[in-house]
């Protein structure tokens, strides 16, 4: 393991462990390849659940939501645990019905979730939107990963060299958009973030109802009625201001670990942050990198 830091010739910086010749955040837990074994070696339940996200895209919001719909209760449940940032030992203590998270692209996920010993809710969002709060969250935590201008970032980020879990959101995407092409075994469903976002069209309450049924769990109307009030996204950042939202393993970002993760949730926010050069550059790399699967992503951008 290598923990790398660049600086390019504008001065921005950023800072990453590197092993087998991918990249991961530098809370990645020791030397990351020992990490790495004990996910891929993790004792699943058959009423696990793991949810899979790129940083930025959803994870607190889904995490909530699939929470409250598993264990049938409409409390705030904070940050979930993060297999390659937490003790695997304190994961495989807790109490079931379980669920779980991680950043990590598919290949290093537990063997047990890729033979669908477990169910897995895959959220994904739209590469402009998840790189750009991204940024936001980078540039709100103490201890950081990138500090610099919105240019050198967007420079990394459509790179390999960016502060991954296992790649890039490129190599992210490919690598679990190929898995659930490829392998049957996956239980595994499939979310849009800007789909969630679209109330007008009831499609929060939609996703709702296909995160029940995924987990053959009671599906009562009335109480995933409640659950869409609850997670209503300025409900949820305001029980993150509370004790709730505190985290002993994130007391190092700052603000008592509780992280800057509900920002404004909206579809199109990059538009405000990206110059035209920027987002120019962004179109030519999402189409030499995605375009085995372009026709298959079709985000909304707006």
């Amino acid at each position: 393991m290598e923990l790398v830091h660049k600086m390019d010739d504008q001065g921005n910086t950023i800072i990453f462990k590197r092993c087998l010749g991918r990249t991961f955040d530098r809370d990645t837990r020791g030397n990351v390849s020992d990490q790495l074994k004990a996910i891929a070696s993790f004792q699943c339940r058959t009423d696990d659940v793991l949810l899979c996200t790129f940083p930025r895209s959803g994870t607190h919001w889904v995490f909530n939501t699939a929470r409250m719909i598993q264990t049938k209760n409409l409390q705030y449940s904070g940050t979930p645990e993060m297999m390659e940032f937490q003790d695997i030992g304190i994961i495989d203590e807790m109490t079931s019905p379980r669920m779980f998270h991680t950043h990590l692209t598919y290949p290093f996920i537990p063997k047990a979730a890729k033979a669908g010993q477990l169910k897995i809710i895959y959220v994904l969002r739209n590469p402009k939107d998840a790189a750009c709060s991204y940024f936001t969250f980078q540039s709100k935590i103490e201890n950081t990963s990138y500090s610099g201008n919105m240019d050198g970032y967007v420079n990394a980020f459509l790179s390999e060299e960016f502060i991954g879990s296992g790649g890039s959101w490129f190599t992210h995407t490919t690598e679990w958009n190929t898995a659930m092409l490829t392998n049957s075994n996956l239980k595994i469903l499939c979310l849009r973030f800007e789909d969630l976002k679209q109330f007008l069209t009831q499609n929060l309450y939609q996703n709702i109802v296909k995160i029940a049924d995924f987990l053959e769990v009671d599906r009562e109307e009335s109480f995933l009625k409640k659950v869409e009030q609850t997670v209503a996204f300025d409900n949820l950042k305001k029980e993150h201001a509370t004790s709730a939202g505190e985290s002993e393993l994130w007391k190092h970002l700052g603000d008592k670990g509780r992280m800057p993760i509900y920002k404004k949730g909206i579809v199109g926010e990059w538009k405000n942050m990206l110059t035209v050069a920027q987002n120019e550059k962004f179109d030519k790399v999402y189409k030499e990198k995605m375009s085995d699967l372009a026709d298959k992503m079709n985000f909304d951008y707006e």
